[in-house]
């Protein structure tokens, strides 16, 4: 009987959750930059505003290594 063996083929696909991450890290980096121009582009958030680049940018980079992970 002859085997035959399977050949795992890696796609060089991006999922959906590192193109979210990298939106995440592009809009902390946008955002720091305006706050320097005088324009506040999370007002919403009320205090907490301050710290959004910060906050932003650490949830898109957790969502950068957690898509790492799964590869």
């Amino acid at each position: 009987m002859k085997t035959v063996k399977a050949e795992k083929v890696e796609t060089d696909s991006t999922s959906f959750i590192n193109i979210v991450g990298g939106l995440l890290i592009a809009f902390a980096v946008i955002d720091f930059a305006m706050s320097f121009a005088g324009t506040n582009l999370t007002s919403f958030l009320g205090p907490v505003s301050r710290f959004s680049p910060i906050i932003f940018g650490l949830i898109g980079s957790a969502l950068l290594n957690a898509g790492k992970e799964g590869s």
